[in-house]
């Protein structure tokens, strides 16, 4: 099934024309911002679908899952994100919400990500 990508704007205006498309057409689409993907518009069908997946997860997946999570923790690669510093991203102002992000997507490791956590895993 293909899924059709489009902006927030013709998301907004064109909102009644999409849904009814979803929901009798079962089509997909992407709703984009700036080119990005930010969201994706399902029928109920597909949400039903995914939900049944998810609960179909094994528990070895969810172990292999809490283990990464362990993995990057340990090698200082997650750290919380605190209430103040969600209220403090919350009362940007647009163009400082967009540079925030920008100056976060810009981040880059050294060494890359992936070679800290089979160094980190190896060392462990």
């Amino acid at each position: 099934m293909s899924v059709e990508t489009i902006s927030v704007a013709q998301a907004r205006h064109d909102f009644s024309d999409l849904l009814a498309q979803v929901e009798l057409l079962r089509r997909r689409f992407v709703i984009a911002r700036r080119g990005r993907p930010k969201a994706v518009l399902i029928s109920m069908e597909d949400l039903a679908r995914l939900e049944t997946l998810e609960q179909e997860i094994t528990p070895s997946r969810t172990a292999e899952r809490d283990r990464a999570i362990q993995a990057l923790g340990h090698a200082g690669l997650l750290q919380p994100v605190s209430d103040e510093l969600v209220n403090r991203y919350v009362r940007l102002a647009p163009p400082e919400r967009a540079a925030a992000r920008q100056a976060l997507a810009a981040r880059r490791f050294e060494p890359p990500l992936s070679e800290q956590i089979i160094r980190d895993r190896d060392e462990g």
